[in-house]
This record gives C-alpha cells, structure tokens and sequence, in this order.
C-alpha cells in the first residue's frame, strides 16, 4: 500500500476534528480492495497499520469485539468493518461528507 500512514495517536486527532481513519494491515485482501476500489479519494482517509501501531491495534481489539479486524473504518459517529463488496462506496461517500 503506497497511501501515507500515521499513527493511532494521530488518527485520534482526525477523528476528532470530522475525518476518516482506515485501519488495516499489510496482507488483508479486504484492505487491499478497499484500497483499490476507493482510488484518489482514499488519500483524503487517514491510514493506520494496526501490526506497526500497537494502540492502533488495541483500538481496532476495542471497537470489534476483543478481535483485530480490518478494515476497520473509524468516523466521529460510528466505527465498522469495511469487508464487503460495497466498502469503497460507503467509505467514499464517508471520506465525501467528512470533506465537505
């Protein structure tokens, strides 16, 4: 994955201020199909490695059931996995509303 990553910490401050953090791990074929159906709109998303964040990993644990399960696409309002084939059109009309 060629997008910029930050750290949980960072992405925490994202959220806050409205936008869209996308929690995944090197290796996922679901992340990397998010990755490849969002296109240039995924690069407004903020992207966090949870295998080189241990918070990051500790948040995905805490908003999934105690499992690590990516993509894990965290807002403001609502926190979900972002598995199904229909993923990149909801995080892109999430990333759309956060931008707006």
């Amino acid at each position: 994955m060629n997008r910029a990553q930050s750290t949980h910490a960072e992405a925490q401050k994202v959220i806050e201020e409205g936008g869209v953090v996308i929690y995944w791990r090197p290796g996922c074929p679901f992340c990397k199909a998010l990755d490849e159906g969002l296109g240039e709109i995924g690069d407004q998303a903020t992207w966090v490695n949870v295998w080189e964040d241990a918070e990051a990993s500790e948040f995905v644990k805490s908003v999934n059931d105690g499992n690590e399960v990516v993509p894990t696409v965290t807002t403001k309002e609502k926190s979900f996995v972002a598995s199904s084939s229909k993923a990149p059109k909801i995080v892109a009309l999430a990333i759309e509303k956060a931008s707006a």
